[in-house]
């Protein structure tokens, strides 16, 4: 899904499918940001209750 969120559009996604579905480190390192994205928006989000 992160990746489908990242490109929402089809027809670009599918273009570039073939360029990263061989490279483990290029979806690892999406999901790595979009993790880092969902952190930081939490800790921010109990900073502010605190």
């Amino acid at each position: 899904m992160g990746v489908k969120l990242t490109q929402p559009n089809d027809g670009t996604r599918h273009e570039l499918r073939a360029v990263y579905e061989h490279d483990t480190d290029a979806l690892t390192a999406s999901s790595h940001v979009i993790a880092v994205h969902f952190q930081t928006v939490a800790a921010a989000n109990n900073w502010w209750r605190a």
